[in-house]
């Protein structure tokens, strides 16, 4: 059984987990439109990854609490999709 997953990320300017615990999902990442920065995205092993005012991203069975976010601190980024199983 599937459930839906809503989170609202609030960014400081240190990478964080998106979740602390693991939850394997398939989600849109969106960072918020209004943002007055941009947002950043990382799996702490690769390159930063840039995520514009307004961008969604699309994720397919990722863990979220693998995924590491920063930005300006007190702005948002929303996840939205279902738990795979």
């Amino acid at each position: 059984m599937r459930n839906f997953v809503l989170l609202k990320i609030d960014l400081t300017d240190e990478f964080k987990p998106v979740t602390e615990n693991r939850l394997i999902a398939t989600f849109t990442l969106v960072a918020s439109g209004k943002n007055t920065e941009d947002a950043f995205l990382t799996d702490g092993k690769g390159a930063e990854v840039e995520l514009p005012l307004g961008t969604r991203f699309e994720f397919e069975r990722v863990d979220l609490s693998e995924l590491l976010v920063k930005g300006k601190t007190g702005e948002v980024l929303f996840v939205v999709g279902h738990t795979s199983g």
